[in-house]
């Protein structure tokens, strides 16, 4: 049985903001981002995290998956009018639930609220940003999660001080 990772747009976008994008490929090895998520990541906009964004999709790790057969865009429209979440977003579920069937286990790398709740009610396994970080320290890749956290919030990305309280405590800072 295989883990296939499959991010989201959010979690690349934030970790590229504070210079960790890596981070994916050092906890996970390779990282499938789907041919929908992409697009809107590389032609969604100029933002100073695109260069690096861009770079990153040039690399091994950071695999984009075709996710546009007629069946596959169907289930993506169905769940985004379910949940009212993007495309982006629905086809990383479509490809999740794809590799579930395959008898591979699948792991939603997501911040969204509205799509972490999809994921969840699809019974998907999902870690956000900040999980992301909390491994990163659980596995000795970096030292403090605090000041990452910071720079994020620094840097634009909302995370509540509930959040940052709880990611704290659980790091041990």
């Amino acid at each position: 049985m295989t883990r296939i990772v499959i991010a989201d747009a959010g979690p690349l976008i934030a970790l590229a903001r504070i210079g960790q994008l890596e981070l994916l490929s050092r906890l996970f090895g390779n990282v499938n981002v789907t041919s929908i998520l992409a697009a809107e990541v590389l032609q969604g906009g100029n933002f100073p995290d695109g260069a690096m964004l861009s770079r990153a999709f040039t690399k091994n790790w950071l695999q984009r998956v075709n996710v546009d057969s007629p069946d596959q865009l169907s289930q993506a429209k169905s769940l985004m009018n379910l949940y009212q979440i993007d495309p982006g977003e629905a086809s990383s579920m479509v490809l999740a639930r794809q590799a579930c069937a395959n008898g591979d286990q699948a792991l939603l790398v997501l911040d969204d609220l509205r799509g972490r709740d999809a994921a969840q009610h699809a019974r998907l396994p999902v870690v956000g940003t900040t999980g992301v970080l909390l491994l990163a320290k659980q596995q000795g890749l970096v030292s403090h999660v605090k000041p990452l956290l910071l720079d994020l919030r620094q840097n634009g990305y909302f995370l509540s001080q509930r959040l940052i309280d709880s990611a704290l405590q659980l790091a041990g800072e």
